[in-house]
């Protein structure tokens, strides 16, 4: 754990921060490379970028407010000033929606949009669940296992630990636990090489994006079993992030089969350049 990167004339920049700058660079530099080349203007990308990124920061906060609802109506003034606290899935939801509106907007293949975008998405979680794992949030459960890490104090395993009575003020640190930011940042980008792969053997358009949807959801859903957090809602078994997975696999699987069937060309390099000016950038 290493939350502070540096201090630069009084003011603090976070590795969680930092990680996250990076995380998004990486997704503007690919995703504007390669959509040029698919036709794209370089406006168009970097201007939806600004609008995914805006959102997933939005929608990511007001989904953990809901969650924690009961302690931000308490203190009111968190939810503006507070670091912590930020759902993924609430994020991604609020982001996909702007992002087709959007799209819809400028007159551009959605399912293309969401092609070009799904893999460098999973390699930008997986350079952003890096910053999670220096900050020390999204911990995993207590275990035995020889890779388990520790937290030190004032960390939010530590302190999450002291409160639930696992471990007294004299410890050192925290218990052992599982590395949960470590599993999804290997996840995402074993997700990355994938998509990549599925991609080299493309055959309809939109075949990216649901598998995108099922493919993270899955491992999502797993891996929300070895955290130990509890600030994503806990209904029943399953958390907050558990039972949107469920529903993004089954949209995804949905969207799959359906795609399939209606076997729309996948857009490939140059594919929109080569339609002629009467033809709508949707339609190629």
């Amino acid at each position: 754990m290493h939350p502070t990167f540096i201090h630069f004339f009084g003011i603090q920049i976070t590795t969680y921060g930092l990680m996250m700058a990076v995380s998004f660079a990486t997704l503007w530099l690919c995703t504007v490379h390669r959509g040029q080349k698919l036709g794209y203007s370089q406006d168009f990308i970097i201007n939806l970028i600004t609008i995914i990124v805006a959102g997933a920061f939005i929608f990511a906060r007001f989904l953990h407010v809901i969650v924690e609802w009961d302690y931000y109506a308490q203190n009111p003034s968190a939810i503006l000033f507070s670091r912590d606290g930020f759902v993924f899935l609430g994020g991604f939801v609020g982001a996909t929606a702007l992002a087709v509106w959007y799209t819809k907007k400028k007159q551009q293949s959605i399912l293309g949009v969401a092609d070009l975008f799904a893999p460098f998405l999973a390699l930008a979680q997986g350079m952003g669940r890096i910053g999670c794992f220096l900050y020390g949030c999204c911990f995993g459960k207590v275990c035995s296992a020889p890779w388990a890490v520790h937290f030190p104090p004032d960390s939010p395993a530590y302190n999450f630990q002291f409160n639930q009575g696992l471990i007294d003020i004299n410890a050192v640190s925290s218990l052992p636990v599982h590395p949960t930011q470590i599993y999804h940042s290997l996840f995402n980008f074993a997700h990355f090489g994938i998509l990549l792969f599925i991609r080299s053997r493309q055959t309809f358009r939109g075949q990216l994006a649901m598998c995108y949807l099922m493919i993270y959801s899955l491992g999502r859903f797993v891996i929300e079993f070895y955290r130990g957090d509890s600030y994503r809602g806990i209904y029943g078994l399953l958390s907050t992030s558990q039972i949107l997975s469920l529903l993004l696999f089954a949209v995804g699987a949905a969207g799959f089969f359906l795609l399939k069937k209606l076997a729309l060309t996948p857009e490939a390099i140059g594919a929109i350049e080569s339609c002629d000016s009467s033809t709508k950038p949707s339609d190629c």
